[in-house]
């Protein structure tokens, strides 16, 4: 059966919260191209995006998304397996133009629709649910983060502009150090920091467009335990990508050379943590205390946060290990 291709092509400008992926529809009137039978018009992608994540996937990286197809003339049911499922790969800079593979076609019953979602890292959901593990690029350990897109519904009938938002599932956390002269002077290394009781993403429920996750002590990567710890503040460790947890604060462990500080304080501003939000703690070191103070930084908001903890306290609670 010969068919004329409807591509779905051009992006038209546009600024998102996190980034999108966006669907466009032109005819391609004069130029028939064999389809299979059965098939509609070619479903093909346009994306821009801008700062999906300034973190992990940077503003020149590309990673490839998942994208599933559900068909359906009637309501979408995202806890059944995919009619289709393809991947894409995406540029985190400027607007580019996608090719699913495989090519996959809308149903040539117009009136069965096509509804489609996107996600970062790849696999294909079970009952709307995707695991992470052993997929390409998943590491597991709190470096991941976390995206997806809400469904673009389109058909043989309708394949005009469509769009895909991407958008953060988890809140970023960032550590800084610094200390006062006497620390400097004591020449403190920074062994490790230690999250407590955390959501660490293992996967994805499609269906209903959140984390599944282990909660566990997770500890920040990156830390050699050679960096002195000085007077000037420094970046320490990777970010951590983690389930945006309930209340205003949690609680992390902080290992020097010399010193353990057990169940530091982190509190933040915001009543719960959000996703999509990048905290900076700052750990700052004065006469043998840590004091702890959150900040947002540049993934999504503003906001404000502290915590403190003092040495004294910390040892009538027998919490320091020296």
């Amino acid at each position: 059966m010969k068919l004329n291709r409807i591509r779905i092509g051009k992006l038209f400008a546009g600024t998102l919260l996190a980034g999108a992926m966006i669907l466009s529809g032109c005819s391609s009137a004069g130029d028939p191209i064999d389809e299979p039978d059965g098939a509609g018009p070619e479903v093909l992608l346009s994306a821009g995006l801008t700062a999906v994540t300034r973190a992990v996937i940077g503003n020149d990286a590309k990673f490839t998304a998942s994208i599933g197809g559900w068909e359906s003339d009637g309501a979408a049911d995202y806890t059944k397996n995919v009619t289709w499922a393809s991947t894409s790969t995406v540029s985190s800079k400027g607007t580019n133009t996608l090719s699913l593979t495989p090519v996959r076609y809308y149903s040539q019953n117009g009136s069965v629709k096509t509804y489609m979602k996107a996600w970062y890292p790849g696999g294909t959901p079970q009952n709307g649910v995707v695991k992470f593990a052993g997929t390409s690029g998943f590491s597991g350990n709190g470096t991941d983060d976390i995206l997806i897109a809400s469904a673009a519904v389109g058909s043989a009938l309708d394949a005009g502009q469509k769009s895909f938002t991407f958008r953060h599932l988890t809140t970023q956390l960032k550590f800084t150090v610094k200390c006062d002269a006497l620390f400097e002077a004591s020449n403190t290394t920074l062994r490790s920091i230690t999250i407590k009781n955390v959501g660490v993403p293992t996967g994805l429920d499609v269906s209903a467009e959140k984390l599944v996750c282990n909660v566990q002590a997770l500890g920040v990567t990156g830390i050699d335990g050679n960096g002195k710890i000085t007077q000037t503040a420094a970046l320490v460790g990777a970010p951590v990508m983690i389930d945006p947890f309930k209340g205003k604060t949690i609680y992390i462990d902080v290992t020097t050379n010399e010193v353990t500080y057990h169940d530091v304080p982190v509190t933040i501003s915001d009543a719960n943590a959000v996703a999509g939000k990048a905290y900076t703690i700052a750990l700052d070191f004065k006469s043998f205390a840590v004091t702890a103070q959150a900040s947002v930084t540049d993934w999504v908001n503003t906001g404000t946060g502290s915590g403190v903890v003092e040495e004294e306290w910390n040892q009538k609670q027998n919490n320091v290990t020296l």
